[in-house]
């Protein structure tokens, strides 16, 4: 069951990585949904701690849920008030927020790092391609949706 859900939630975030890819936004409407979605994930994981495990670990996976979710936000938000707003977008943030909810700041650190690896790559060839010296700007849900399949990955295996 939790295969099938970690696999349902990925499908969403690739369904919010080609909707970024196309029209170069992340729906709110959307999100707010998601975010149902992924609060979920905490429901699912304390009803397997109550029904297999010890109780006191209640607390441990809503703190991990919640810290995930305050990193997940507060990082790019960071970034994008350091770039002054044209680094990262308001849709982005808040869609790692809520990816937070689901991986705990340990998955949010593995997204961040696959993403940022393969969108650094991506804007220097851009910039390349073009020789242009002005910001260069990307959809970043899709390097993201990266990040999520290896740590979806990470949390299986």
């Amino acid at each position: 069951m939790w295969t099938c859900y970690l696999f349902a939630l990925f499908l969403a975030v690739a369904g919010f990585a080609i909707y970024d890819i196309f029209h170069r936004r992340v729906p709110n409407k959307a999100l707010v949904c998601f975010l149902v979605a992924a609060a979920l994930v905490t429901v699912i994981r304390i009803y397997f701690i109550l029904e297999y495990s010890q109780p006191y670990l209640v607390w441990y996976v809503l703190l991990e849920s919640m810290l995930g979710a305050v990193l997940g936000f507060a990082i790019p938000l960071a970034a994008a008030m350091v770039t002054g707003g044209s680094g990262i977008g308001g849709g982005d943030i808040k869609f790692c927020g809520v990816l937070g909810l689901v991986y705990g700041p340990s998955g949010m650190a593995l997204i961040f790092l696959v993403a940022a690896g393969l969108a650094m790559p991506a804007i220097l060839m851009l910039r390349r391609l073009f020789r242009d010296t002005l910001p260069v700007t990307i959809p970043f849900v899709p390097f993201l949706a990266c990040g999520c399949f290896v740590a979806t990955l990470a949390q299986l295996f």
